[in-house]
């Protein structure tokens, strides 16, 4: 019984994103100064900016946070990964998922290289679940990986 309890008050590391690093074009032109968004939900919404570099680059650093949710009977939770950009007044989706909390190799791979150009269109994609193989990983993107 005390096992269940301490259990109920423990906090345990979350792992919402890895480290990310991009790269943002239009029509294969570097975007300087522009604000780069991502929005990271779990147990709330936990939210940062950061501006491109000359060359169009990104980035963004690991996000891993204490929770005692994962501890709670029959918890499920998922986290959402929003990573997006307004340039001219349009909003572009350079990355959307919902999964369970990581951390999780394919995805680091993927948001380890985001190189998007804002002509590409947006579209969902479905990659590989190392961790779990019989359950891919999806998301939404105007990013490309080749």
């Amino acid at each position: 019984m005390f096992d269940l309890i301490t259990q109920f008050f423990k906090k345990y590391d979350v792992h919402l994103s890895p480290e990310v690093h991009g790269s943002v074009r239009n029509n294969g032109v570097p975007l300087e100064n522009v604000e780069v968004y991502r929005s990271l939900d779990y147990d709330k919404n936990y939210g940062e900016t950061t501006r491109t570099d000359s060359n169009g680059q990104f980035s963004f650093p690991e996000k891993v946070i204490k929770s005692r949710r994962p501890g709670q009977l029959f918890d499920e939770t998922r986290i959402r990964q929003v990573i997006s950009l307004v340039y001219e007044g349009e909003k572009y989706l350079l990355w959307y998922l919902t999964d369970e909390f990581g951390p999780h190799r394919a995805v680091a791979e993927k948001l380890a290289a985001l190189n998007c150009d804002l002509t590409t269109p947006e579209m969902e994609f479905a990659f590989s679940n190392y961790e779990h193989p019989s359950f891919s990983h999806a998301a939404f993107s105007i990013c490309r990986w080749d």
